[in-house]
């Protein structure tokens, strides 16, 4: 019945659907098919000798309302890791975004940022406002087992986020966000493990003031965190910390339960010449969250990056520089600051010639601290290091051809030595110099040509490397550039001498050799095909080594609607 009324009266209005930008039904997507193959002769393999992967999406329209499916799976995956094949499905109605499988939002910098999750995901986004809920699984369970030592346990683990924020009309915005993470003790029931069941909660507000227009901007954001190492361990009460009775309710402290937090802040200022930001940031020892990956704690880190512009920006200069240091409660041994002053300079003289410099200074010191009631350690570290690098570019246009010639030349010093312990005086010195020549040529017919050579030589303490290479590649557009066909081959040799402590030398000669074959076909407007494949040689001239070699093929098929 619904259709005998539907369909007539939709075939009536016409004119209605035509002045509007309402849709009845639109779709699209893609279906890809792609499998690879590995071999290796002489060493073992590095990577699975067969691996087959495929993904859809499907996305589609009707009265405003957006939704969309998508998977991906790879027989890569295994148990020795967390699952690495998704699907997902979406839907979207103005402000309103509904997500279910496998999805991931980021909360903040330092809680929720990057993981999968497994499970839902709700963003409703109505006018200045925000609010953003997400939960599910977030690793599953892996047992311990001796056959692989890349394998590493891990319980299920269950995740929560939420998210409530409000925005400005300039761009301005105030957020306040927390994420709950627990694993499941009882996944891993009855195995013999290292690892304890952990839980995390943290909270974080962000805020951001764009000022005149946008030239002036600060932001902030600040996390705190509440992390428990092991779920087994003794709980506290309410009475023993101090602490109100409803939070024991909502996290239930621990012997092994601390608090921590990381945060950073950032002021900006932009002209139609000069620009400048000035950040900090601060990660507090033992800091730690369960909605990312690892996170680097014990650190702080100053910034400033001022860039002027000149001619109509023809000419550029940014700086950036970096002040950093660890130990930040003074309670280990050693100090490590390190200072990183970062200068690069872009010249346009005209549409052929660019030009762009840059130069890079790293003072990385390690001192040693006096702890009291412990014994002084001798002996710091102290390391410079210089990086300076050179790159011309060409561009000539012509009628029916296009040449690019770029050059790049580098140097690179390291100096480190020991500082403090009179018994130990050794040194370390390191002095580069690389260089590059690549040229390309376009020619109407479909056919493009480039070629490439490179040269390094380093001496050091440790030895004396050299390495000198040349690269040629080419491409070939058929049929209406329906065809396309590459071509790469690469030869690169290094020798490398070193002493010995005898005092004899040691001079090992090595060659490389690579080549592959690239192959795309596009069947329609919807369907592509591509081919590829790839082959490495390596040989020892003179020394000791291996010889081995390597081949590696993949094709791919992908189909859009």
């Amino acid at each position: 019945m619904m259709l005998i009324i539907v369909v007539p009266a939709f075939s009536q209005s016409g004119s209605f659907w035509d002045d509007t930008d309402l849709t009845l039904l639109r779709t699209g997507g893609s279906i890809g098919l792609s499998a690879s193959t590995y071999t290796a002769n002489g060493i073992e393999n590095r990577r699975p000798p067969g691996v087959l992967q495929t993904n859809a999406s499907l996305g589609f329209s009707t009265f405003g309302l957006r939704s969309g499916f998508n998977l991906s799976y790879s027989t890569d995956d295994s148990g020795f890791r967390q699952n690495m094949n998704n699907i997902s499905y979406s839907v979207r109605w103005r402000w309103l975004t509904f997500q279910a499988g496998d999805v991931n939002t980021r909360l903040s910098d330092y809680s929720l940022n990057g993981t999968t999750i497994r499970g839902g995901h709700i963003k409703a986004d109505p006018g200045n406002f925000l609010v953003e809920v997400i939960g599910g699984k977030s690793k599953r369970a892996v047992r311990p087992s001796l056959e692989s030592a890349f394998r590493e346990p891990s319980f299920d683990q269950w995740a929560f986020g939420a998210k409530v924020g409000v925005r400005g009309e300039a761009g301005s915005y105030f957020n306040l966000s927390t994420f709950y993470a627990q694993d499941d003790a009882a996944s891993l029931s009855g195995e013999v493990i290292e690892i304890k069941p952990q839980e995390n909660l943290t909270v974080t507000p962000d805020f951001r003031v764009n000022l005149f227009d946008g030239r002036f901007t600060l932001e902030s954001q600040f996390t705190a965190s509440v992390f428990t190492r092991d779920l087994e361990g003794e709980p506290f009460s309410s009475s023993d910390l101090g602490i109100p009775v409803f939070f024991t309710t909502i996290y239930q402290p621990r012997a092994s339960t601390h608090v921590n937090y990381a945060g950073k802040a950032l002021a900006g200022f932009r002209s139609d010449f000069f620009d400048l930001n000035i950040g900090y940031e601060r990660i507090q020892p033992g800091f730690m969250s369960l909605g990312r990956g690892t996170v680097r704690n014990d650190l702080e880190t100053i910034t400033l990056s001022p860039a002027v512009r000149f001619f109509q920006n023809r000419l550029s200069i940014r700086s950036d520089v970096t002040l950093g240091r660890d130990n930040l409660l003074g309670t280990r041994f050693q100090t490590q600051s390190n200072t990183g002053i970062g200068t690069n300079v872009q010249m346009t003289f005209s549409e052929t010639f660019h030009l762009t410099t840059s130069y890079n200074l790293l003072l990385n010191d390690v001192t040693m601290n006096q702890i009291e009631g412990t014994e002084q350690p001798a002996g710091g570290q102290s390391q410079v290091s210089h990086n300076v690098m050179v790159q011309p570019n060409f561009t000539i246009l012509g009628d029916d051809f296009i040449h690019n010639i770029a050059l790049t030349g580098g140097y690179l010093s390291i100096n480190s030595s020991f500082t403090g312990d009179p018994q130990n005086s050794n040194s370390f010195s390191s002095v580069s110099y690389t260089g590059m020549l690549s040229y390309a040529i376009t020619l109407p017919a479909g056919l493009t040509l480039n070629s490439s050579g490179n040269y390094l030589t380093n001496s050091s303490d440790g030895g004396d490397i050299r390495n000198i290479g040349v690269n040629f590649g080419t491409s070939y557009a058929l049929f209406n550039r329906k065809l396309t066909l590459g071509l790469n081959l690469g030869i690169n040799r290094n020798r490398l001498e070193r002493e010995v402590m005898n005092g004899s030398a040691i001079t090992n000669r090595f060659q490389q050799l690579v080549g592959g074959i690239n192959t795309s076909y596009r069947f329609t407007d919807k369907d592509t095909f591509n081919l590829t494949l790839r082959s490495r040689n390596s040989r020892v001239l003179d020394g000791v080594g291996t010889d081995f070699t390597e081949l590696e093929g993949s094709f791919r098929y992908q189909r859009t609607f």
